[in-house]
């Protein structure tokens, strides 16, 4: 595949840090899902053991993958679980969300039984989003039995916020007041428990403190995007988060043709005039938006180009008409910096139609990628230095 993403690791450890300092005295637990956010996610987590309290992920075979690269901290599984996965999980040593009470608790407590441990949970409240979790109404009580359930040990408690990256404070707030009433009753014995609540995610993390609670949980952020543009507005003159992944491929072939000439599946597009097009080696596979066509730009010699016609399943087409020089095997940055340009994942998501997320989320695990670590090459290169100078 001639593509390749390059990930930064110390400019993650570095939005860690910053982020981390915000918020506290919370903890830090980093949402590692989907892969890292297409970053990778055994060579993330294994950059930030030593960093963060927690990970987050959404399927237990991602806390698997963790414990197979090693990772010995605590892990959070967000996602449902059926029966098999369930056991995979706790085999994981990883606390999973309880948000029903259902046939889900059940599988748990037959669980327990049969192993004759208690399962390790983190009880999800429905505040808003109306997705999974207990109903707020109906969390006191659930709560209460969850402390005394020898099959349960209950760990966290928690919710999850609607609309906070839009700065919606109203309604974030009102989350804020369900989800403290909902866990009023049991306060004191939660807190004797150590029970850690939690609800903000990354732009709650930045702009509502009083959401940060015990502990935050920091996806986006974490590799150095912004949850929004007003949350970007709001926040960029406290915090600088520093964008991880560089995303590039390059030109298969430059070819040049005459005014008129129909380009890509469909005849969509049409040159307006004698043009170069530049034909990149992937598409809408390797996860280039299939609604690009004809939107966005990506930087060829530190000038932003537009894409013209259709992205095709692996290719897709640049018109590099008014870039000097440009030759066959020339590189494209889709995501990244390319002299004084520089175009994000956000800015990717804009043009789509959609949001960095995303874009993100969606490229292939298959990618290649190359890992950077410069704060730790450069430290292990002075520790070197320092032991070469030491006498025999």
């Amino acid at each position: 595949m001639r593509c390749e993403l390059a990930i930064d690791l110390a400019a993650i450890r570095t939005n860690v840090a910053r982020l981390a300092a915000l918020a506290a005295p919370a903890r830090y637990a980093a949402v590692v899902k989907a892969n890292a956010y297409g970053h990778g996610l055994a060579p993330v987590a294994v950059a930030l053991a030593d960093s963060v309290a927690a990970f987050c992920v959404y399927r237990a075979d991602e806390a698997v993958a963790l414990r197979d690269a090693g990772i010995t901290t605590p892990i959070l599984v967000l996602g449902p679980l059926a029966s098999g996965e369930l056991e995979a999980a706790v085999d994981a040593d990883a606390a999973i969300a309880l948000w029903s009470e259902g046939s889900f608790l059940r599988d748990v407590e037959r669980h327990a039984t049969r192993t004759g441990h208690a399962v390790r949970v983190h009880a999800k409240i429905d505040t808003g989003v109306t997705r999974l979790g207990l109903d707020a109404s109906a969390a006191p009580a659930a709560l209460a039995s969850y402390l005394t359930n020898p099959a349960l040990d209950l760990a966290g408690v928690f919710t999850h916020l609607a609309a906070a990256e839009e700065l919606e404070s109203a309604y974030t707030l009102a989350q804020l007041e369900r989800f403290t009433r909902a866990i009023e009753p049991l306060a004191p014995a939660l807190v004797a428990r150590g029970v850690v609540r939690h609800a903000a995610a990354s732009a709650a993390a930045m702009l509502f403190p009083k959401l940060r609670l015990d502990m935050i949980r920091a996806g986006i952020a974490t590799y150095g995007i912004w949850p929004s543009s007003e949350t970007r507005h709001a926040v960029a003159h406290t915090l600088e988060l520093e964008p991880a992944l560089s995303w590039s491929t390059d030109l298969v072939v430059v070819r040049d043709v005459e005014a008129g000439r129909s380009v890509g599946y469909g005849c969509t597009y049409r040159t307006s005039r004698p043009s170069r097009i530049g034909v990149l080696p992937i598409g809408y596979a390797e996860g280039l938006p299939r609604a690009l066509s004809g939107n966005g730009t990506a930087l060829v010699g530190g000038r932003r180009v537009p894409f013209v016609g259709r992205i095709c399943m692996n290719m897709s087409f640049l018109d590099v008409t008014d870039v000097p020089n440009v030759r066959t095997g020339a590189r494209v940055t889709l995501v990244g910096r390319d002299g004084d340009e520089r175009i994000g994942a956000n800015d990717l998501g804009d043009a789509a139609g959609t949001i960095g997320y995303e874009i993100l989320a969606r490229l292939p695990a298959e990618m290649p990628r190359v890992y950077r670590d410069e704060t730790r090459a450069s430290r292990t290169a002075s520790i070197a230095a320092a032991r070469s100078r030491v006498p025999s």
